[in-house]
């Protein structure tokens, strides 16, 4: 047992369940552990490192920033706060922006923010939040209790009121349970960590028309599909919504801690000083750290290269699918990657490892989120090695 184990086995609180690696150094799509041994990240610390491990013009803002500055709360007015704010804006046709330091944070404005719109607009009773079965928006109360996975909320109940559970690509669930009661639907574009899921053109249609119907408020939880994860700068895009708001976190810190709330102009105007804080949300050191990837992210190419890596992977995995093998299928889009299995992915995950590739999984699902700036010759390295381990274990 290393000394990063024996540390964590004896003072860390065991609540995750971890790989068997301490990890102690980065660069690009590639991590080495403490004994030195090299290995291809396809995890990219949960979809957070878009760019790999420490690129350079990301690590260069943040120590030009940390010498000058590293935190001031948000007392004070921050240029690159603002700066930030109006790419995201820009990009997304929303109107502001809420710093904060997560997903699960982002998330929690989200609801904050939607039932205060209804509380400003004269209808308090309208507080009604729905979400989907398999969806997963956070740990925190309010957003542990958007989640739609008991294994997430199993004893920490009560869970907070004025959530409902809706069925995944379940019209008749929608119809019976949104009405004028709902100030807002909450859902991912794909259910990342529920399994790598995406709606059904028929779920899309009769959720668009209930808007339509009873105004509800769209929030969008884009924590893991967004910041060109799939494809695109948002991954909503292609489900053709306009929402009210829109929650990102993950990759836009480029490895530091950073979540926002972005909401329409409608929203905006009814929410004023005092109505929601954040100490450390938008620390001048993760903006910084935000405008150094969006500027890599945004550059001319970088999306098109991204997509053509991507398209490379999925052809190679779907290659490895067959009936009466372990791969059966590939979801998802974009870098966001989920296989379907016939066995447990811990199993794979195991094997891989060892050959030098970090995976991981989405309940049943092998999922893979590689670094967006991944290589063709390293989405071939990633191949030869699943395609081994199919070849070792399931021959």
């Amino acid at each position: 047992m290393s000394s990063a184990q024996e540390l964590e086995k004896s003072h860390i609180l065991q609540t995750y369940t971890r790989l068997p690696l301490a990890l102690t150094r980065g660069e690009g799509s590639w991590v080495w552990d403490e004994d030195g041994r090299k290995y291809l990240d396809l995890m990219s610390g949960i979809a957070v490192n878009a760019l790999g491990h420490c690129p350079p013009a990301v690590t260069a803002a943040i120590a030009e920033q940390a010498s000058r500055l590293i935190h001031t709360s948000n007392v004070f007015y921050m240029e690159g706060q603002g700066k930030l704010a109006k790419l995201l804006c820009e990009k997304s046709g929303l109107s502001r922006v809420f710093f904060c330091n997560s997903g699960t944070e982002a998330n929690e404005a989200a609801i904050k923010f939607a039932r205060r719109f209804w509380h400003a607009t004269g209808s308090p009773w309208r507080h009604e939040v729905a979400t989907f079965a398999q969806s997963f928006h956070g740990r925190t109360y309010g957003a542990m209790s958007a989640t739609g996975q008991d294994r997430i909320q199993v004893g920490f109940g009560p869970l907070l009121p004025g959530f409902v559970r809706l069925t995944f690509n379940d019209v008749d669930s929608l119809k019976k349970s949104i009405g004028a009661h709902t100030a807002a639907v909450m859902l991912e574009p794909i259910l990342a960590e529920g399994g790598v899921l995406e709606p059904t053109p028929e779920f899309l249609a009769a959720l668009k028309e209930l808007q339509q119907k009873f105004g509800f408020l769209l929030i969008v939880d884009e924590i893991q599909t967004g910041i060109f994860r799939c494809g695109e700068f948002l991954a909503h895009t292609a489900l053709g919504f306009e929402p009210d708001i829109v929650t990102l976190a993950k990759a836009l810190g480029g490895g530091l801690p950073l979540g926002a709330t972005l909401v329409s102009a409608r929203v905006a105007e009814h929410l004023g000083p005092g109505d929601h804080a954040s100490t450390f949300g938008g620390n001048p050191v993760s903006v910084a750290a935000g405008l150094a990837t969006m500027n890599q992210l945004f550059a001319p190419g970088f999306v098109e290269g991204e997509n053509a890596v991507a398209s490379h992977l999925r052809k190679g995995l779907a290659a490895l699918c067959r009936p009466e093998g372990p791969f059966v299928g590939v979801r998802g889009r974009g870098m966001l990657i989920g296989v379907e299995l016939t066995v447990d992915p811990a199993k794979i995950i195991d094997a891989a490892r060892a050959k030098g590739l970090i995976i991981y999984r989405a309940g049943t699902v092998l999922r893979l989120l590689p670094p967006l700036n991944l290589s063709l010759d390293e989405a071939d390295f990633a191949l030869k090695i699943l395609g081994e381990v199919v070849q070792e274990l399931w021959a």
